[in-house]
């Protein structure tokens, strides 16, 4: 069966306590005599922090705050950076652990039979009990311990098991994942594994007042490699603390504390509450001491919604007890003013045996409903947690997300904005509560129609309704998944800002912009800032003609930018000169071609050439560009092809690595996309160079001009189809195809040099005005076939074996420059 709670609301945050027959001690105890570090943390490759794996393959544990590199994000899951936890097993509450350092051995290793390791108390410890903390890595091990006191004797413990770190029982933490040392691929266990577990050593009563000097394990059977991490005592007192503590009366900012004396009754009572889970030492300043009497109300620095420990000491005499865990309890939420916000991140995951909400939020359904709500760190707007609704086969009743209780919520003044996801059509009502029990109380005052990506969504809330806002699935259908995120209640602003903020379009030096406005269009209209940079403006950002436009309708065009260039973009309604709204934003837009990538280039475009062309290019490359993301702008440089409209320009491509799918684009039209009626040329199998029929055809009519071509090696399609990719092995490259006149030149761009043939119209021979650094001459017809080459030319040039007719005559000087005339052969 699943099992369900609700949490947070005022009548229901009351007490979590624990009392205990016997007052608990429960103390971490600092050791030495760790022999391998096995937990990757900070900032660098895990191998760089761990020498050793917590098991056969390389895997070890993951510190909350390890990065691979300094932008790699924050982990959800891992160790607790300080290394200090509270036991999880139920029969152990208060019991407390510190791990060592992670910056030094912090685990005794004991891999094969037979291996032996010793812990060394750093202050010799009396104890009722002791707790070690274990795992088993690639599978599970038995261990003996020998625990030897100060006086020379010893108490031996055999035959004990230890489990492998996944999906075992009595672990005191779980879910804390793991990471491969030698390639930092990490693993989140899926929110349960992998785990480290409690193994008890119950100290006999001849030896319980006996200080233990250290205790020695020892690897007696099993496959699985036996890593300890910790040892916490059960301290040996003789001035016994109380039992039976209980919290009642708990308020926002008070507690009543009750317990049971011992059998000899002390002198007076020391107290000790926090919200860390770090239990207090002999140097510990109580929070309340010298109480004479069973019971005392706590007030000092209490807060609501807050969970406390309570720890409780007896004065007896002249000594003093050690600190016994007493209890624990959370105080109720307050009730909510606006605004506030929930982003669900600082909220335990969830699940569909656990389903929770944050605290002072509530997960509310009816009776025998067959859905789960819970905290998910999957499908979040901003990383990295998110709500989850799912109806799964219920097709009536109620599930729903509750707020906490709201001041003055329904007044007609406050408006929540909140972000939504699901597949497309599914819905979702907002509405309010008047009991946070009894989903029979919602009153729907909005049906939002959700999409399949995350979008923002603001509602108004009308007044006369509830004080507790709530998100009802509205069914519709069995197995609907709803997720929520970043949701925000607040006052309903003066000038209310725009919404569905969208890029409608751009070029290489303009971006067109659209949005909507959810009221009467502002008097004073709109403001659109820009950047290059994606920081948002403020209300003390100063806009000036270099960073901002302004608008009188919902869309608008920013002109005079920078060519391949990302800028992000802002707007905000204008309703006058001192009242604005809320900037909405980032979004952004590429002035120029979309930007592929590849994530490995061990496939790449090592050669790129053109025969028939007026202008030829021969783009090579030995080996693949690094630190190009597989993407490359090679359009300005001298890789360019020119020919006339109509032609057909043959081409050859050569992959260097293995074989690959190969394709060439063309943007005939200049509107910075490749569509799929501009791609000129694509193979149908991998080839290692393209056939010889490989050639790319300008259409007739094009007009003259410079275009993009894009050429791409994909290593895992035999046809590539998308010149944006990205792809995870391959290569792209964009080069300039320029369309020129029969008569023109065959650089639109650069001057050439002033050079002349005559006689035109010729019989045999034609004769060069210029032949000075000269190079070659070239005569093509006007398919753009090359149909006479001559290296290092004279000035006469014998051309009697052409067929009569029109020919382009193209010199092409040592310096890179080149001309190209008309000529007539009689």
């Amino acid at each position: 069966m699943k099992g369900k709670r609700l949490f947070g609301l005022v009548n229901l945050c009351a007490l979590f306590y624990a009392p205990m027959v016997f007052a608990q001690y429960y103390h971490p105890v600092a050791v030495s005599g760790f022999t391998q570090d096995v937990i990757a943390n900070g900032v660098g490759n895990a191998s760089s922090s761990t020498t050793a794996s917590v098991d056969a393959v390389d895997y070890a544990y993951v510190s909350k705050d390890f990065q691979a590199t300094a932008t790699s994000p924050a982990l959800t899951y891992g160790l607790p950076v300080s290394g200090q936890f509270m036991s999880v097993v139920g029969t152990t509450p208060g019991l407390t652990y510190q791990l060592a350092s992670y910056n030094s051995s912090n685990a005794l290793k004991l891999n094969a039979v037979s291996d032996s390791g010793t812990l060394t108390f750093n202050t010799p410890t009396a104890a009722f009990n002791l707790y070690f903390l274990a795992t088993g890595g690639s599978g599970s091990g038995v261990v003996s311990a020998v625990v030897n006191f100060t006086d020379g004797t010893n108490q031996t413990f055999t035959s004990l098991s230890v489990g492998d770190w996944y999906d075992q029982t009595n672990f005191a933490i779980q879910g804390i994942g793991r990471i491969k040392i030698t390639t930092n691929a990490l693993e989140d266990g899926g929110g349960t594994n992998p785990r480290i577990y409690q193994i008890p050593l119950a100290i006999s009563a001849t030896n319980q007042s006996k200080t233990v000097q250290n205790i020695t394990f020892s690897k007696t059977s099993g496959t699985g490699f036996i890593n300890i991490f910790g040892v916490s005592a059960n301290r040996f007192t003789t001035c016994l603390a109380p039992t039976a503590v209980t919290a009642s009366a708990v308020t926002v900012s008070s507690a009543t504390l009750t317990w049971t004396a011992p059998a000899t009754i002390p002198t007076n009572y020391d107290i000790y509450y926090t919200s860390s889970t770090v239990a207090p030492n002999s140097s510990t300043a109580p929070t309340v001491s010298g109480v004479t009497g069973l019971t005392t109300n706590i007030t000092s620095g209490i807060a609501p919604m807050t969970k406390y420990h309570v720890w409780i000491r007896s004065n007896c005499g002249g000594s003093v007890g050690e600190w016994a865990y007493g209890t624990t309890f959370t105080t109720p939420c307050s009730t909510f003013t606006v605004p506030y916000s929930e982003n669900f991140d600082t909220t335990s995951i969830g699940s569909t045996s656990n389903t929770n909400a944050p605290m002072c939020w509530s997960y509310l359904e009816t009776s025998g409903f067959a859905g789960y709500g819970y905290v998910t760190n999957s499908n979040s707007n901003s990383p990295t947690n998110s709500y989850y609704l799912s109806n799964t086969s219920a097709s009536t009743g109620n599930q729903m997300l509750v707020s906490p209780q709201t001041v003055a919520l329904s007044d007609g003044t406050k408006r929540v904005k909140f972000y939504a996801k699901g597949s497309a059509n599914y819905t979702l009502q907002i509405g309010t509560l008047t009991n946070p029990l009894d989903p029979s109380t919602f009153v729907s005052f909005n049906t939002t129609t959700i999409t399949a990506n995350h979008a923002q969504y603001t509602v108004n809330i009308p007044s006369g309704g509830g004080s507790y806002l709530a998100f009802r699935h509205n069914l519709g259908g069995t197995y609907r998944t709803i997720y929520l995120d970043d949701i925000t209640v607040e006052a309903i602003p003066s000038c209310v800002e725009p919404v569905s903020f969208a890029v409608t379009g751009q070029n290489m030096t303009s971006v067109s912009l659209s949005w909507t406005d959810t009221a009467t269009v502002p008097v004073n209209n709109y403001d659109i800032y820009y950047s290059t940079t994606n920081v948002a403006p403020t209300t003390s950002t100063v806009l000036n003609a270099t960073n901002s436009v302004t608008s009188s309708t919902t869309t608008a065009t920013v002109p005079g930018l920078a060519s391949e260039t990302v800028y992000y973009f802002w707007v905000r309604s204008h309703c006058s000169a001192t009242d604005q709204s809320v900037w909405v934003g980032s979004i952004n837009a590429f002035t120029g071609y979309c930007l592929p990538s590849s994530s490995n280039q061990n496939s790449w475009i090592s050669a790129f050439t053109s025969t028939g062309a007026i202008t030829n290019m021969a783009y090579s490359s030995a080996t693949a560009a690094t630190g190009t993301n597989g993407y490359r702008n090679l359009s300005a440089t001298t890789n360019t092809i020119a020919n006339i409209a109509g032609s057909t320009t043959s081409i050859s491509m050569t992959a260097g690595g293995p074989t690959c799918g190969m394709a060439v684009w063309v943007d005939w039209n200049n509107d910075l996309v490749f569509s799929s009626t501009e791609r000129m040329y694509v193979t149908s199998t991998y080839e290692t160079t393209t056939p010889s029929t490989a050639s790319i055809t300008i259409p007739a009519g094009t007009a003259l001009g410079n275009y993009r071509m894009r050429v791409m090696c994909d290593y895992n399609a035999t046809a590539p189809s998308n010149a944006c990719g990205p792809t995870t092995r391959g290569e792209y490259l964009d080069f300039k195809l320029q369309v020129v006149d029969v008569l023109g030149t065959s650089d639109l761009t650069t001057k050439n040099k002033e050079v002349s043939i005559y006689p035109n119209p010729f019989s045999d021979v034609v004769y060069i005005s210029e032949t000075k650094d000269l190079k070659t001459v070239k005569v093509f017809d006007l398919t753009g076939r090359a149909v006479k080459t001559i290296e290092n030319p004279s000035k006469e040039i014998s051309l009697g074996s052409l067929k009569s007719g029109l020919y382009l005559i193209t010199m092409y000087f040592k310096d890179g420059s080149q001309n190209t005339v008309k000529a007539i052969k009689k």
